[in-house]
């Protein structure tokens, strides 16, 4: 079972990221001596597996990090930057907004380069070099144990595998590096060739394999040291997520890949349709999931509403609407939680500043601070606001009530709130788009929007904390020309704040709670479950427990107080759309939608999309917002095209540079480019 002190534990967790292990980074394969110095005891041995660990890409940095800045569910503006100064625009705001090269890509993870923050073939090495050395016959440390050894082993083998399934999302096709290469290798040496899809699928997968016989369970690790440190589940995690890539429209049955061979003839894409792809990922995504709940792990539900963090909510009193919303928040920011199977302690410093709101008086409170922590700027789109489900938990274009009201049509309008909204989703008194009434929980728990009300931040459900956007309010544009931060769409997204979180009342000063930033939770593993399910045999396919996709789309909708799926459509959808759950494509809609719903802003929808094959659909229409500049709520509810992307086949997977091309003849660009 998980042990319960796990956040207390997390504050002293070894950091799955270079912030984490940075002492550890001069302990280098560049020659013998030092080799032999990293090994030749246990102590050194183990800085060199935090090397290993030290490798991870960064996750939780929204500077960096594609799944959180560079998918268009949030959009930067380009000037959102200190006094405009180009210089300062991230790399995934210029990869969305223009597009990529192969002269210099953005987010260039196969060099370590241009907003990349790791290069992955560096962090391969160091796991070779590890695997191949830590052996006591290789010369690797003789005090220590060899269930230990065994151990470390596993977890350098999870590395690897992590980090292969990390460029096999960026890039489909890679080299498989299965060992150390001299330093002073030339020519043939170096010269390796991208593998095909299924190979590099089976590489990953098999590593994995290895490492679950020896790693432990989540009970079997120390909570005040190891928190963060890989467990079968984890592994286990890993396997089904590279299974279900590799199964995804993008690969499976995919013909503008159709024909794509290397200098040896060997084509690097599977053609055709697998159901055999679908059904290995379903049987990995099942083990996933019994080993998560076999060792403890459960979907959260909020006891007490953030311990405090709410002032006049405590587990006496919480009512289900506030337990629904907050569930879902704590579900993100809560350290170490029940739902959360792997996370990293990396800082969420940045991303909360980014994503929180500020009042319209804590704006004000400029006097002597400098303006150090105005940043508020991880900004959702209209297009993804309008994504979330009704109220009823359906589509809003789908929903009869919102069509029969009116509400559908005139969503773009203002009303003010009604008694039943006004107590926990929108302030007493604040106008605001009729698309922000009579919506999911989820949405209330995910989006920070004009009036809206803002749980937490040490304010009680009384007298909340609510955002403003209009130009000289709150959180609006009101020192965009000096600061150059702003929310470009005029939403914030709420979920990825801790409850906690708030400004000093006397100056813009961030009170930063942190949490683990989470890679991996269970309602990841639920959806996938479903998703395998609906693929392999449609609705009524079971998995081993004998449940169907429903079971486990239902189990997240009531954390958010919605019925469920096949019972919302009969009730609530209009005629053509009512019996939709029960057919394998209108199925396959809704567990799409739900994990855009459920997951959303956490970074997966980058990936989703793509694995989909619907980046085209997603990306080739205008990103919406509102007008950032109106001074009032007539002109701020004005809609506008924040951009107009272009997205084509070629851009599924990313660029390898032109350079590293030159430099190794063996490799073949990705398609397109």
């Amino acid at each position: 079972m998980i042990v319960k002190n796990k956040i207390y534990a997390a504050i002293v967790v070894l950091l799955l990221t270079a912030v984490g292990c940075n002492k550890y980074l001069d302990i280098l394969p560049d020659d013998k001596p030092v080799l032999e110095d990293a090994f030749k005891d246990r102590y050194n041995a183990e800085k060199y597996l935090f090397t290993c660990y030290g490798s991870l890409p960064v996750v939780a940095d929204p500077i960096n990090t594609l799944g959180l800045s560079g998918g268009g569910d949030v959009v930067y503006d380009p000037l959102n930057t200190p006094g405009g100064n180009t210089a300062h625009i991230t790399s995934t705001t210029l990869l969305f907004f223009n597009g990529n090269n192969t002269a210099n890509p953005y987010m260039n993870f196969w060099d370590g380069e241009n907003g990349a923050t790791k290069n992955i073939w560096q962090g391969i090495r160091h796991c070779n070099v590890f695997l191949e050395h830590i052996g006591q016959e290789d010369g690797g440390p003789r005090d220590m144990d060899e269930m230990e050894r065994e151990r470390w082993i596993a977890e350098v083998k999870t590395i690897k595998a992590y980090l292969n399934f990390y460029l096999f999302q960026l890039y489909g096709p890679i080299p498989i590096v299965d060992k150390v290469i001299p330093i002073a290798a030339k020519g043939e040496e170096l010269a390796f060739y991208r593998e095909p899809v299924d190979q590099v699928a089976d590489y990953i997968v098999n590593l994995l394999d290895e490492a679950i016989e020896s790693l432990p369970v989540v009970g079997e690790i120390d909570p005040a040291s190891e928190y963060g440190r890989f467990t079968k589940t984890i592994a286990r995690s890993i396997k089904a997520k590279t299974l279900v890539l590799a199964a995804s429209p993008l690969f499976n049955n995919n013909n503008y890949y159709r024909g794509y061979t290397d200098n040896r003839g060997v084509e690097l894409f599977p053609e055709g349709d697998s159901r055999e792809r679908w059904q290995r990922a379903l049987t990995a995504t099942d083990e996933a999931v019994r080993s998560a709940e076999e060792a403890g792990y459960r979907i959260l539900i909020s006891a007490d509403a953030g311990s405090g963090a709410i002032p006049d909510v405590n587990s006496t009193n919480i009512n289900d609407t506030t337990k629904a919303m907050i569930s879902l928040r704590q579900a993100v920011t809560q350290p170490w939680n029940q739902e959360i199977i792997w996370a990293t302690n990396a800082s969420t410093r940045q991303l909360q500043r980014f994503a929180s709101m500020l009042s319209n008086s804590e704006w004000d409170n400029m006097a002597g601070s400098g303006a150090p922590d105005i940043g508020q700027r991880h900004a959702p789109t209209l297009n993804v606001v309008e994504s979330f489900y009704s109220a009823n938990g359906v589509p809003i274009e789908e929903d009869a009530e919102w069509d029969q009201n009116g509400w559908y049509t005139n969503r773009y309008t203002t009303q003010l709130p009604e008694a039943d909204h006004i107590k926990f989703l929108i302030k007493s008194g604040q106008e605001t788009a009729l698309l922000h009434h009579n919506r999911s929980l989820r949405f209330y728990a995910s989006v920070g929007f004009d009036g809206g009300i803002w749980e937490g931040r040490s304010e009680p459900l009384s007298n909340p904390a609510f955002p403003n956007f209009m130009r000289h309010m709150g959180s609006g544009f009101k020192y965009g020309v000096e600061y150059g931060f702003y929310p470009l769409s005029g939403y914030l997204a709420k979920k990825m704040v801790h409850l906690r979180t708030t400004y000093t009342a006397t100056r813009v000063e961030l009170i930063y709670e942190p949490y683990s930033f989470p890679i991996i939770r269970l309602a990841d593993l639920y959806l996938l479950l479903a998703e395998c399910l609906n693929e392999v045999d449609g609705p009524p396919a079971t998995d081993s427990q004998g449940n169907d996709a429903y079971h486990y789309l239902d189990v997240l909708r009531a954390r958010s107080g919605m019925e469920g799926v096949v019972d919302s459509w009969q009730k609530y959808a209009l005629g053509p759309y009512k019996s939709k759950p029960q057919n394998q494509n209108g199925l396959r809609q809704i567990i799409r939608q739900e994990r855009l719903n459920e997951l959303a802003f956490e970074g997966h929808y980058y990936y989703d999309v793509r694995r989909w094959l619907i980046a085209e659909e997603v990306y080739n229409q205008p990103i919406l917002g509102w007008n950032k500049e109106g001074e009032n709520k007539a002109d701020f509810y004005t809609l506008k095209v924040l951009l107009q992307p272009r997205f084509s086949m070629k851009d599924y997977l990313m660029p390898i540079k032109t350079n590293t091309l030159l430099q190794n003849r063996n490799l073949i660009q990705t398609p397109g480019w």
